[in-house]
Parts: C-alpha cells; sequence; structure tokens
C-alpha cells in the first residue's frame, strides 16, 4: 500500500499557499492525501473545493488523493503512531496568501484573484463563477415542510446531476448563529446572516435552497430586492393551516407557545403575513411533499 502524505483543510479556496505547502512533500516524491473538511457556513461547497484541487494536481502531474470529510472539531492523538507530525515552513510571500483576500477579490469583481490559484483550481473556480446563481427561498408557518421540500429537492436536483447548497435555520444555529437566541430581534438577524450567506453563494454561481420561516412580507421583499442584484430568485410559500402543521409537530413547539413557555411563535404569538409576492405556492394539506417538490422542480428546471 501507498503511505501518503496528509494534508487537512478547508482549502476555500484552494490558493497557492496551500500548494506550496503540498509542495514540500511532492518533491521528495511522496504522494499526497488531501482531505477537504466540509464546513456548512463556507460559500464554496466541498466538491467544488475538492474539484479545483484534483484539478491542480492533474494540471501538475501530481499523485494525490482527495477525499471529503465531515468537519473536525479538533485533532487529537495520545501517543506516537508511526506518523510523522511536521509543521512545513513556507517564505513570507507565500504566508501572505490569503483565502479570505480572494474571496474579497472576487466579491469586488476584481480578477486579480487569478494570480493566488494554481494551474488547474483557477479555471475550476473562473468556470464555476461565470455561472448564475439561483436562491430558492422557502417561507411558511412552522411545520408547513419548508425543510422536508428543500431535501427532498436537493435530492433530485443531484439525480440530475445538480448539487444545490441548503440552508436552513437549524444548520446555522449550530455555527454562525450560536450567540443567538430566539427573540424577534435575534430571529431578525439569523435572517439577515442567511439572507448575507445566499447572496455571497449565488453571485459565485450557487444553486442555494433556503428554508426560514420568514414571517414578515417586508422582510421577504427586502430579501429579494437584495438577492436579485446577483442572481435568479424564486420565493416558494409553502401553505398549511396551523391545525395540519400542529398534527405534524413531533417536537410540541405548538403546544408549548399556547402554553406560554415560548414567546414570540409564529402563528400563535406572533403574526405570519400571507405572502403576495410569491412566485409559486406550494399547497402540503392538499398535496404530499413529494407531490409538491415534483410541482416546484417542473417549475424551476427553466432557470437551472
Amino acid at each position: 500500500m501507498t503511505k501518503r502524505a496528509i494534508f487537512v483543510g478547508r482549502f476555500s479556496p484552494f490558493h497557492k499557499g496551500h500548494f506550496a505547502i503540498m509542495k514540500q512533500k511532492i518533491d521528495q516524491g511522496i504522494p499526497l492525501l488531501i482531505l477537504v473538511r466540509d464546513t456548512p457556513y463556507d460559500i464554496y461547497s466541498p466538491m467544488l473545493r475538492k474539484r479545483m484541487i484534483e484539478a491542480t494536481m492533474i494540471q501538475h502531474q501530481i499523485d494525490a488523493k482527495v477525499v471529503i470529510i465531515d468537519d473536525i472539531e479538533s485533532i487529537n492523538y495520545g501517543r506516537g503512531v508511526g506518523y510523522e507530525i511536521n509543521e512545513l515552513e513556507v517564505t513570507e510571500e507565500i504566508k501572505s496568501v490569503s483565502a479570505t483576500e480572494i474571496r474579497r477579490l472576487i466579491d469586488n469583481n476584481d480578477n486579480s484573484w487569478k494570480k493566488f490559484m494554481p494551474k488547474g483550481a483557477d479555471k475550476v473556480l473562473h468556470d464555476y463563477l461565470s455561472n448564475n446563481g439561483l436562491v430558492i427561498w422557502f417561507t411558511g408557518l412552522p411545520k408547513s415542510g419548508k425543510s422536508t421540500i428543500s431535501n427532498l429537492l436537493s435530492t433530485e436536483l443531484e439525480n440530475i446531476g445538480i448539487k444545490a447548497e441548503q440552508l436552513d435555520s437549524k444548520i446555522l444555529r449550530k455555527t454562525i448563529s450560536k450567540d443567538l437566541g430566539f427573540n424577534k430581534e435575534d430571529r431578525n438577524q439569523n435572517i439577515s446572516r442567511a439572507m448575507h450567506i445566499a447572496k455571497m453563494l449565488t453571485r459565485n454561481g450557487a444553486i442555494v435552497l433556503s428554508s426560514f420561516i420568514t414571517p414578515y412580507e417586508s422582510q421577504r421583499n427586502e430579501i429579494r430586492k437584495e438577492l436579485e442584484k446577483h442572481g435568479n430568485f424564486i420565493e416558494v410559500y409553502i401553505k398549511s393551516s396551523i391545525d395540519e402543521c400542529k398534527k405534524r409537530d413531533n417536537e410540541n413547539l405548538y403546544k408549548k407557545a399556547e402554553n406560554g413557555e415560548i414567546k414570540q411563535f409564529t402563528g400563535i404569538s406572533d403574526p405570519f403575513d400571507e405572502p403576495k409576492s410569491q412566485d409559486i405556492t406550494l399547497n402540503t394539506d392538499k398535496n404530499s411533499m413529494e407531490e409538491c417538490t415534483k410541482e416546484l422542480l417542473k417549475f424551476i428546471q427553466t432557470l437551472i
């Protein structure tokens, strides 16, 4: 079996700094094992990052295996297990290469980002950025079926070779919104952060499935106004009666809200504005989640 030098990172995007560190092992004739962390908060999907690395390795005829792994909380070891652990030194020029700066240049439509990218990765990212993005924003009462339909749609898209990025409140609250509670101000801030992530993704050509209650018409109008600047936007109203939502509520959120245990709960103690400018309405009272998903897929296929 081949022994490989392991490198672990976000690689968002993969740039010359990453490549320079790996090059030291490459020059020693050691094949690489590159592990791409599946970080949900990055604007570039792990699959795109994997493709950039693979394109670079092919361009330079390097023996490298690239694998996507779950995100890492920490790297731990108790004793030596026969592997070297090396800190590899690079020049100050290489250290100055920053993925954050590359993303900033891309956001500002400054093509000088290309000079920081190794051959192969630059073309993959350029092709990706050249595509028009699409945000599909699901709105509706709690337990109306937003996340369920988003998950089903993601699978349907993957079946036809299209990768979509999913955003929903549960994902954000485990990552960048850990500091937020559930009062009105914090929920609005959570939506604002979601809109910002969706904007970054769509301006970089991604298809984004965003599932948030988004209860206020003014809020939804602001989201549409902002996101349509950067790509296509579809507002999907997942319509369901409160009674039906309660039947699906295996967390007893509605009951807790009615008992006063949860404050400012949409549909009970906080209003939900019936959408007026939605692009499509999916009635999950009358149709199954699968039927609604098929209807939505047919609706959006002209845009993808």
